[in-house]
């Protein structure tokens, strides 16, 4: 059954006011009690004062209360006053529902600090929602039965922290666990999770239905990407409580990368993109910190235009500027930062980094036919070791030792698939993988690509726009598998990374195609090479952003493997095979490092950590002005200023009451004198 009701009202001081009217309103009928009440009469003489006087004497102390207007008069004024001392607050109507969900933002954008007292936005929201879960249980004589509360943060997931609950202390204390991320905002997530908790399934209609629709407390700064997709059902109300300044601006870097020139591997190039976010241009320095230490600085001051609203589509798009720093001498690769010099509200976003791996002489085998372009590109690679197999050769090595993959940085097959590929990283031509569940159904005969990620790692520098195929294998690629270039007759290119195998896999022969005549090839081999030695992850190139998990490829033997937080804190990774690490989300920007001990049988050599950069989206969550209503998919709904309260207090119109009340009794007063 819904609980409904007009007002719930809390009462502040209930016990002052109570002693009062003890102490008040039994004195005042006790004086009307032993009051003498006479008619009066005219009479002709004095004479008849000394019988009045006997009269007097005789008369009894207590008689029947008879009407007056002006007891009825004091005796109002006096309830008007005990119920001001009573300070009544009047919730107008939001906390109607008897359960009540409070969401909460804990995304990028709620990181800035432009709440009152020097607060972030989360500290504000958090504190204004223990104040209204304050008000909800004032209790009080009157007061209805306090509603059940859930407590929900949200970001690029949503999170129950505390399901429904009577208990202010628990609720309270949820709100107060509430850990700030730098990752974007969703909404819909957060409304599901909430809809489970109040859905029941009637099992004569064989249907769900919401038994109980909740009341909304958003706390956010109105900054969500998915609002335009979220829809309230029936009976949902949503009360927003707007965070933060609609004034505050932001500058944010939105990318950085670093990049080795094939002829100067022991140089990198670092580029960075700005985004301005408010309407004004901005200017400012920019910074290139390497490991801590200051190594550049932008000659001027970059010059970024100001953002402009597009009113068709109905938003707001930030100005953008590309910058390319000078090449910095790296040759023992590096923590790269970008930052601006100076900060704004939102400082998560002013600074960028990026993890640039050091020049790598690695170990590479060419399973297969050994053609002459593949081999001419390896041979021309600076690599640490090449060796050249036949696939029965490499067959035999496998039936002598199953793990002697992992003595190959990566494993090229050309036209060419072993007997089993279950460990190992592997770039495959043409021959189809087994046991990984990707099947064919036939050959296609001239393809070209029709759907090409060009922001994936391997695709770098790769123009495929003039590619044509004059034969492929047709495959139905598995869930594990991501297809990077696809054409109409099925992928062309896919990556799978699963476990201690991962690969990357061109499903047409480069002989039958006319790519070895494009420069894009030679890119795509290199990038390949890169990508999947560095474990199947552009972690090594590329920055994560926050919510991602970071995946690192461990020494055989690797133990006591350790995560080390950007603020310090050293958190024990648990114990698992070492050639497929995972830990996360990382839910903050900042740097990451995976520590592990050598295995004693590599003689201490090689690396014994992997740094992870994690660079807010700013892009997406640095548009700082806060919203001032939010609009859902079918519904607009006003914010809540900040600091404003649901509840109104009564006792100042009680005092006013009061004073009128005492007004028309003196005046009733004057015309019985």
């Amino acid at each position: 059954m819904t609980q409904t009701s007009l007002l719930a009202v809390a009462w502040l001081a209930p016990v002052a006011a109570t002693i009062l009217g003890l102490t008040t309103i039994p004195p005042l009928l006790a004086l009307y009690f032993l009051r003498l009440r006479r008619t009066r009469r005219v009479i002709p003489s004095t004479m008849m004062w000394k019988r009045a006087t006997q009269d007097l004497r005789a008369n009894a102390p207590f008689q029947r209360l008879r009407f007056s207007w002006l007891l009825l008069l004091q005796l109002i004024a006096l309830a008007m006053l005990i119920l001001a001392i009573a300070q009544p607050q009047i919730d107008l109507g939001e906390s109607s529902a008897s359960r009540v969900v409070f969401l909460i933002d804990r995304s990028g954008s709620m990181n800035a600090k432009d709440a009152p007292a020097d607060l972030t936005r989360l500290e504000e929201a958090k504190r204004l929602a223990s104040d209204r879960l304050r008000s909800l249980h004032g209790g009080g004589l009157f007061a209805g039965p306090s509603p059940s509360v859930m407590v929900v943060a949200f970001a690029k997931d949503a999170q129950v922290l505390c399901p429904f609950t009577d208990n202010l202390a628990q609720a309270i204390e949820a709100v107060n666990a509430i850990q700030s991320t730098d990752e974007t905002t969703t909404l819909t997530d957060a409304f599901e999770l909430a809809r489970a908790f109040t859905t029941v399934t009637n099992p004569d209609e064989q249907k769900a239905s919401i038994a109980d629709p909740p009341s909304y407390e958003l706390f956010s700064d109105g900054r969500i990407a998915d609002l335009d997709r979220t829809t309230l059902r029936g009976g949902e109300r949503v009360v927003f409580h707007s965070i933060g300044k609609p004034t505050t601006a932001n500058v944010g870097i939105a990318a950085v990368a670093a990049a080795r020139t094939p002829d100067r591997p022991d140089e990198v190039q670092v580029f960075a993109r700005v985004v301005n976010w408010q309407p004004q241009p901005y200017a400012g320095d920019l910074e290139v910190v390497v490991d801590g230490r200051l190594r550049a600085v932008t000659p001027k001051p970059v010059d970024v235009p100001g953002a402009q609203d597009n009113d068709l589509l109905a938003v707001r798009l930030p100005g953008e500027t590309q910058v390319v720093f000078p090449s910095l001498a790296l040759p023992q690769g590096g923590v790269i930062e970008v930052r601006l010099a100076t900060h704004d509200a939102l400082v998560a976003d002013d600074r960028a980094a990026v993890v640039a791996s050091p020049p790598e002489a690695l170990r590479i085998a060419l399973v297969g036919r050994g053609s002459f372009v593949m081999k001419s590109l390896l041979e021309g690679m600076p690599l640490k070791l090449l060796e050249v197999f036949s696939l029965d050769d490499w067959n035999g090595r496998l039936r002598d030792d199953p793990y002697a993959p992992d003595a190959f940085d990566v494993i090229v097959l050309d036209d060419a698939m072993p007997e089993s590929i279950a460990r190992g990283r592997y770039l495959i031509f043409h021959a189809l993988p087994i046991g990984v569940g990707i099947s064919s159904y036939g050959t296609k005969e001239f393809a070209t690509p029709s759907s090409i990620r060009d922001e994936h790692p391997l695709l770098r520098y790769v123009n495929l726009d003039d590619l044509f195929v004059t034969s492929m294998t047709a495959v139905a690629a598995g869930g594990e598998t991501d297809v990077i270039v696809e054409a109409s007759e099925g992928p062309m290119i896919l990556t799978l990374n699963r476990g201690p195998l991962s690969f990357v896999y061109v499903t047409f022969d480069p002989m039958e195609s006319d790519w070895p005549f494009q420069r894009g090839f030679v890119n795509f081999f290199a990038n390949s090479i890169a990508w999947l030695a560095a474990g199947g992850t552009a972690v090594a190139v590329e920055p994560l952003i926050p919510g991602d998990v970071a995946k690192a490829r461990l020494p055989a033997g690797a133990k006591d493997a350790t995560m080390l937080l950007p603020n310090g804190k050293s958190v024990a990774i648990a114990s698992q095979d070492p050639s497929s690490i995972s830990w996360g989300p990382l839910r903050s920007s900042g740097i990451y490092r995976i520590n592990w001990t050598a295995p004693i049988s590599s003689g201490g050599s090689g690396p014994s950590s992997i740094a992870y950069a994690v660079n807010m989206n700013s892009s997406v969550e640095g548009r700082a002005d806060a919203a001032t209503e939010v609009k859902f998919a079918t519904e607009r709904i006003a914010g809540v200023n900040t600091g404003a309260s649901t509840d109104s207090s009564a006792w100042p119109w009680l005092l006013l009451i009061a004073l009128a009340v005492l007004c028309l009794e003196w005046w009733v007063w004057l015309r019985r004198v």
